[in-house]
């Protein structure tokens, strides 16, 4: 009936409201605990790490982290990607995800990423709150970990169906400007900052 389906309109639109209230309360909390300097730690950490015991840290994860710095490795040698991935699947070395293959874009990631190249306390200090700067160790270096970097925004589009409109949502995603970046520490990665530079 047109009653029933007012209802179920406004019914739809509540739970709308409430799927983004709640939505928007999470990115809050995550953006407060990324600035006290505490890691969001996904299904899978980053490569050559595990979640510390609390899962609000890094630490290292040895055997990972050895083929990470092969990759940085091959890659000042001047190796291509395709050849990394040939090396890794002869040697039957297990790949991030668990897949059979490795995939050749995941080189390119590891290598531009920032968790993966070590900075100064100083560059570090200047990148977090002093409250998160007081807890680091002066002498030694970190890797950054980056929240925020890359936003997503949802558009409503429609499409022919059989019984006339189908309604989905599309979700595009884009980067947003570094000043909205917030950086959290990570452990030193162990591969020279001079190595890290030369593969990029």
């Amino acid at each position: 009936s047109p009653e029933g389906e007012l209802m179920d309109g406004v019914f739809d639109q509540f739970a709308k409201f409430e799927r983004a209230k709640l939505s928007e309360r999470s990115r809050r909390g995550k953006m407060r605990k990324v600035r006290e300097g505490k890691l969001i730690i996904a299904r899978r950490p980053r490569y050559g790490f595990k979640p510390n015991e609390g899962r609000d840290g890094y630490e290292i994860d040895e055997a990972q982290m050895q083929v990470v710095r092969r990759i940085f490795g091959m890659a000042v040698e001047g190796m291509s990607f395709n050849a990394m991935k040939r090396v890794f699947e002869r040697e039957g070395i297990s790949t991030p995800q668990g897949a059979e293959f490795w995939d050749r874009a995941f080189f390119r990631r590891c290598i531009m990423d920032d968790v993966y190249r070590p900075h100064s306390f100083e560059e570090i200090a200047a990148a977090v709150s002093s409250d998160v700067a007081a807890r680091l160790d002066p002498d030694q270096r970190y890797g950054l970990w980056w929240f925020n970097r890359r936003g997503v925004r949802a558009k409503q589009v429609s499409e022919p169906a059989e019984s006339g409109r189908r309604y989905r949502t599309r979700y595009s995603w884009h980067d947003k400007p570094v000043e909205e970046w917030i950086a959290v520490p990570v452990p030193d990665s162990g591969i020279p900052r001079t190595m890290v530079d030369a593969a990029r």
